[in-house]
């Protein structure tokens, strides 16, 4: 029996999201984000959420433009292409109106639902 690598294992279940879970689940870590920024500050909570709705990001990306590459390299691939599409939303923002932490989360929540529609796209058309 083969042994496969547990990050190909989340990658799989995390790039599937037919009934758009884990896309949900990254709304609702910038969801926890904004509360912890509002109310709480906690470092730990900002940081596992973060983490989270960023990994989560990066495999949709990684998928999506370089799914012939192993998992590391997409993973890595997939967190460049996240953080250029962050800095560019969050660059957009911030010349339409000034970022505070209303504007941050709907940033944030804009490139979720772009990386989930490239994943999808991506996955429709290579399905065709």
């Amino acid at each position: 029996m083969k042994r496969r690598c547990k990050l190909k294992d989340m990658e799989d279940l995390i790039t599937r999201d037919e009934k758009f879970l884990f896309t949900t689940f990254s709304l609702l870590m910038i969801l926890i984000i904004y509360i912890n920024q509002i109310f709480l500050n906690s470092p730990i909570i900002g940081i596992t959420a973060s983490l989270t709705f960023l990994s989560s990001n990066t495999i949709f990306l990684g998928q999506a433009f370089f799914e012939k590459e192993k998992s590391l390299i997409r993973f890595i691939f997939g967190n460049l292409t996240f953080l250029l599409l962050l800095g560019t939303i969050g660059w957009i923002t911030l010349i339409i109106y000034n970022l505070d932490i209303n504007i941050t989360s709907v940033a944030l929540c804009v490139v979720a639902i772009l990386c989930s529609a490239i994943n999808k796209l991506r996955k429709n058309m290579v399905g065709n």
